[in-house]
């Protein structure tokens, strides 16, 4: 398991699962991100060019995850820029 450790590090899964995949390439890679494909999609070129068979579960509630988390406890519920109305069909 490889984790940033909490330290909001938006866009660690994806680039994480691919260096995992090329380590460990006979072991199955599962990136569980938040809403890193905002931050990062371009990753996905880099899996595609290095045929990595990373697997990615899409759990998309809509917001921009741990920046809304942090408005929520820190900052008294005024939200800022988190909510995704629109997006991307993965």
């Amino acid at each position: 398991m490889l984790s940033s450790g909490g330290l909001g590090t938006m866009g660690y899964g994806l680039p994480a699962a691919i260096g995992a995949q090329l380590a460990f390439p006979n072991k199955l890679v599962i990136d569980k991100p938040a809403t890193q494909y905002q931050m990062n999609i371009q990753e996905l070129a880099t899996a595609v060019i290095n045929k990595l068979p990373v697997k990615v579960a899409i759990l998309n509630n809509g917001f921009l995850g741990m920046v809304r988390q942090w408005q929520e406890l820190f900052f008294q519920e005024r939200y800022a820029h988190t909510r995704l109305d629109a997006s991307v069909d993965l």
